[in-house]
């Protein structure tokens, strides 16, 4: 280490300083040992949370940054504990604005019997207490606040629960056995107190509320053993209008054969916890296995029994999943042999699932990381994925039959129909009418009256006069025969003209009428265009809304490209672009991608062979362009990858390489075969 001018440390100075010299250059060995043990622990250690707090090195000034941080909050009832009975909790970032909430459930393994929980108190108390729990936590993903780096719910209610039970979520055991096993598991139980305390703070409460149920390794399993229990707890038992939907991250495990014989199968572990936590398993479930049903921890044997929409993110080649199965880091031959068959059952195990994502990578848990965002399979990165399920799970309103075909006929006739039972909806009762009212009522029917009288009148003194002539021309027709004449033509011309007149009126009344009909029609028409272009105002209005809202934040509602079924097409590990670089456990150092070939078990030099490239062109690719060669270019070196593992073994692994060939069938590719 070098020092400054001014301070530089002489050899020949006093033993004081030589001493001092010495303790110095101890102190940086003792330092440079213990970062290299810290840095190996962090990667060897699989049991760790799968959300770490990282070390904060923000200045104490930036308050907005603390402002965004999630805070501690203590569960209101205070006898539901972590392993060593201190209380339980949960962090929280609330936004007033929105009713969408994520609660993530962590995740970190667990203990099944007295010897694993002691030394996992021993080496992970982190996982067992809450005694050291931070005020706030910072966290990617998922669950950051920052539109950049979660695009879809950064805006959303934020609930991270730490996980302090060891039971993978699902025990509800209050008491300890044994003062040697002094140990609660109460996973089950702390989440359904979260929610309880979360709906005071607003959960449920406003129309249209969406819960998201998120859990990465033993916080998916947990998702995925809890969610109808949390559905119905929040719609039956609470009777709150809420949609529950669930993500598991990296919690569909399988129950396979380990790949030392000696080990305790992943099977038997669980077998043992369940007793031991007491778990409280899906009841749908239990009944379909009832002679083992600790089988429902695997997600491929619960998934079916599920009601609530489930999305499933996994990588293929997991690695607690290898974990599990003791295989520890892949680097012979052998162990990928088990590997890539591991991959195959695992895929095979996601059939039925509806919503998947799962690239053929090696790694574990995601979605509180900050590089979620890079993960794709098809050029759908997985929260693009998550969006269009969310999307296609939401719920739809009611149809009430089939809309019939809108005329401005019936469209006048449904609007007039709509008017009337307005009015009468509005009006109820009839109004009792004030004084004045009623004497004007009271005036208007006497005009009314009188006129009618004098229409009587008129019509029968016309008829007298008629009946009048008559006689008259009747007595004096003998004498003036002329004036009978006279009286028959006056008296025709009058009815004709009554005759006219009458029917004068009456084609007046029946245009006033018609008139008055044609009026109310086009006022109504008129109110009805009124209430459309208003309609087409406030819709045009939403629609310029909600474009300055996408303009703002640089996303639309729903993604343009949607798949809900994403699993990666070629079965051989690290073979998408997006996977993260994996490190040799030897020498903790990355891998480079033609180290991982050959540690498959590939020559090579016969790989650059069937490239066409020489071992120096070979040597200079990067990953991304070998990645682009194999598995787009080279239908060989494609089979030698995908079927290496199934070639019989007594053929060299130099041979396999060269010889390996791809047979075409009608509509498909056979299985390669090994010459």
């Amino acid at each position: 280490m070098a020092y400054p001018a001014s301070v530089q440390i002489s050899s020949t100075s006093s033993p004081v300083v030589s001493l001092l010299g010495k303790a110095v250059t101890a102190k940086n060995s003792l330092n440079a040992t213990t970062t290299l043990l810290l840095s190996m622990h962090q990667r060897f250690s699989m049991e760790n949370n799968s959300i770490q707090k990282q070390p904060s090195s923000v200045p104490s000034s930036t308050v907005q940054e603390r402002s965004r941080a999630l805070k501690r909050v203590f569960l209101s009832n205070r006898t539901i504990v972590c392993n060593d009975g201190t209380l339980a909790g949960f962090y929280l970032r609330k936004n007033a604005n929105s009713k969408k909430w994520i609660v993530f459930l962590e995740g970190g393994w667990h203990c099944y019997d007295m010897k694993t929980c002691r030394n996992r108190w021993t080496r992970l108390r982190h996982l067992m207490t809450s005694s050291q729990w931070p005020e706030t936590r910072d966290v990617g993903g998922i669950l950051s606040p920052l539109p950049e780096e979660n695009s879809y719910w950064h805006s959303a209610n934020h609930v991270l629960v730490p996980y302090c039970s060891s039971d993978s979520w699902s025990g509800t055991k209050a008491e300890p056995d044994s003062p040697e096993l002094n140990f609660r598991f109460m996973g089950a139980l702390i989440l359904r107190q979260v929610v309880s305390d979360l709906i005071p703070l607003g959960l449920g409460r406003a129309k249209g509320a969406e819960l998201l149920l998120v859990g990465s390794s033993a916080g998916g399993l947990g998702v995925m053993l809890n969610l109808d229990r949390i559905t119905h707890y929040l719609q039956h038992e609470r009777q709150l209008q809420v949609t529950v939907r669930g993500v598991s991250d990296s919690g569909w495990f399988l129950d396979r054969e380990p790949y030392t014989p000696s080990a305790v199968a992943s099977s038997e572990a669980v077998r043992q916890g369940w007793s031991m936590w007491q778990g409280s398993l899906p009841e749908s479930c239990a009944q379909l296995h009832k002679s083992e049903p600790w089988r429902c921890y695997f997600g491929y044997r619960l998934y079916p029994t599920l009601k609530a929409p489930l999305f499933v993110f996994q990588w293929l080649f997991d690695e607690a999943q290898m974990r599990a199965d003791n295989v520890a880091s892949p680097v012979t031959p052998h162990q990928w042999n088990y590997i890539h068959a591991m991959g195959g059952a695992l895929r095979s195990s996601l059939d039925n699932v509806s919503a998947v994502f799962a690239p053929s990578c090696i790694g574990h848990a995601v979605l509180s990381k900050r590089e979620w965002l890079t993960i794709k399979i098809d050029e759908i990165s997985l929260p693009t994925a998550l969006r269009c399920w969310e999307h296609a799970t939401r719920p739809r309103r009611k149809s009430y039959g089939k809309l019939k075909r809108s005329t401005e006929a019936t469209t006048y006739e449904n609007h007039k129909r709509h008017d009337k039972q307005k009015s009468r909806k509005q009006n109820g009762e009839k109004r009792r009418l004030d004084k004045s009212e009623r004497e004007n009522n009271n005036h208007l029917r006497h005009k009314q009256q009188k006129r009618h009288e004098e229409r009587r009148k008129r019509r029968k003194n016309n008829m007298a006069f008629i009946h009048e002539n008559n006689l008259t021309s009747g007595i004096n027709s003998s004498d003036n025969n002329s004036t009978n004449a006279q009286n028959r033509k006056n008296k025709n011309r009058r009815r004709n003209d009554f005759e006219k007149q009458r029917g004068e009126r009456h084609i007046q009344q029946k245009r006033r009428r018609r008139r008055r009909k044609e009026q109310q029609k086009q006022q109504r028409l008129s109110s009805l265009r009124t209430d459309f272009a208003t309609d087409s105002i406030h819709l045009e209005k939403r629609r310029n809304l909600l474009s300055k809202i996408n303009k703002r934040t640089g996303v639309p509602r729903v993604p343009e490209k949607c798949s809900l079924r994403l699993m990666e097409r070629c079965s051989w590990p690290q073979c998408n672009h997006s996977c993260p670089s994996l490190t040799n456990p030897a020498t903790g150092e990355e891998m480079r991608f033609l180290e991982l070939l050959s540690s498959f078990g590939l020559d090579i030099e016969a790989v650059a062979t069937a490239l066409g490239v020489d071992m120096q062109t070979l040597n200079n690719m990067d990953r991304t362009e070998l990645v682009n060669l194999l598995t787009q270019q080279s239908f060989d070196i494609k089979c030698v990858l995908n079927e290496l593992f199934t070639c019989q073994p007594t053929i060299s692994v130099a041979d396999k390489t060269r010889k390996a060939l791809l047979i075409y069938a009608p509509g498909e590719i056979s299985t390669a075969v090994c010459l």
